[in-house]
């Protein structure tokens, strides 16, 4: 037996029990790691040992050579209305689409109005903030799922209050960004936090150079630095507008970096093209998705332009949200379509979805997402994992 499996069932032998009794621990965690992740849960209350197993980094490498990894996308969701309750307040859910598997459901009815959601080190996600449903006033309260042995646990509240703020993590670390959005009192806010998942702690970022309300935070893992190579991840912080204008978006963007050990935001200008959303796709790359023709761009670091990778999606009047998915293999998008032109491509409602996978040769163009009676409504925030 390798160290690693060692390591991973260490603790696991009960008397004269193993994971999987006549079978080496080698290859009952061969089997355990075929599981499909919707039976992760009840796998972990079978006894100790597969409780360990699950939910260790061995699991997770033993998926990946198996091919077993399912790339599952949380969304924070409007909850298709409730014609028996008299209560006109909206309500938002927390869905999971496995696009691996096609199946969807519902996590949890509970969470905040506009909460938002990143994922973090591969498999956490994190539901961060919103408005209390009862009070509609902002809330604090911060929940980390580990997706791959789907378990929450509450973390340290949010050092403030704050509506409508970005929000983004990445797989190469486990800290989640927010910055920006507004008060109580809607004045727009400069100010931004950082959340370790492990630490379960937060700590201040610097002030943005402009106030931003709804910005949009995007991590770009190993950022090409002036095309060069090299250089580490990069947050940016782009559009939003000053809550004096509201939906004035603005087209300007900047960047938090440590570099140096000089902790700044740096301008960098104008970059933003309108009606679109930004997302990381894969290391180094930053898109803009957007509808219609060469409605998806690419960002070039070198000399600061824009550049057509593809249409948008087929059908899209508009990009409601962007995530990237797989580690950088591919992006889902989550769009507004006539409701006619919808129904006759076998969807309903107004949102509709689409993945674009990565080769070799680069984006291969769109594939429609089923998406099932009851998910087809907006969609405040995304996180997406590999399990």
């Amino acid at each position: 037996m390798d160290t690693g499996v060692e390591q991973a069932v260490v603790g696991v032998r009960e008397g004269e029990l193993t994971l999987i009794p006549g079978l080496p621990e080698d290859a009952a965690m061969e089997c355990l790691a075929r599981v499909p992740s919707r039976w992760h849960r009840p796998m972990r209350h079978v006894c100790r040992g597969w409780r360990r197993a699950v939910g260790s980094p061995e699991f997770r490498r033993r998926r990946r050579i198996a091919g077993s990894t399912e790339d599952i996308v949380y969304l924070v969701q409007a909850a298709p209305a409730d014609k028996s309750k008299s209560s006109t307040t909206p309500e938002c859910w927390l869905a999971t689409a496995n696009l691996t598997t096609g199946d969807w459901r519902r996590v949890t009815h509970a969470v905040p109005l506009f909460a938002q959601c990143a994922s973090v080190a591969g498999h956490h996600v994190a539901v961060l903030g919103g408005w209390d449903p009862d009070t509609l006033r902002p809330a604090r309260d911060v929940r980390v799922l580990d997706a791959q042995a789907a378990t929450w646990r509450r973390g340290q509240p949010m050092p403030d209050a704050r509506s409508f703020f970005g929000c983004a993590g990445s797989d190469d670390g486990d800290v989640v960004h927010v910055a920006g959005g507004h008060d109580e009192s809607r004045r727009p806010l400069r100010s931004g936090w950082a959340y370790s998942v492990a630490a379960d702690a937060w700590r201040a970022l610097p002030d943005m150079r402009e106030a931003r309300d709804e910005p949009q935070l995007v991590v770009v893992a190993s950022w090409p630095s002036s095309g060069s190579g090299g250089g580490g991840a990069r947050l940016f912080a782009a559009s939003g507008y000053p809550t004096v204008v509201q939906g004035a978006c603005k087209k300007t963007a900047e960047c938090y970096t440590t570099a140096g050990g000089d902790e700044a935001w740096s301008d960098e200008g104008s970059m933003v093209p309108p009606e679109a959303v930004l997302v990381s796709v894969g290391r180094g790359k930053l898109w803009a998705v957007g509808a219609g023709k060469g409605g998806v761009r690419e960002y070039y670091w070198a000399d600061g332009t824009w550049r057509e990778v593809a249409d948008g999606p087929p059908g899209m009047k508009a990009c409601v949200m962007a995530v990237g998915i797989g580690g950088g293999d591919g992006v889902l998008v989550f769009g507004k379509v006539q409701r006619r032109a919808n129904n006759a491509a076998g969807g309903l409602g107004k949102y509709a979805a689409w993945v674009m996978r990565m080769g070799t040769g680069g984006a291969r163009g769109w594939n429609r997402v089923p998406v099932p009676p009851g998910f087809c409504t907006f969609v405040y925030a995304a996180a997406a994992v590999r399990v």
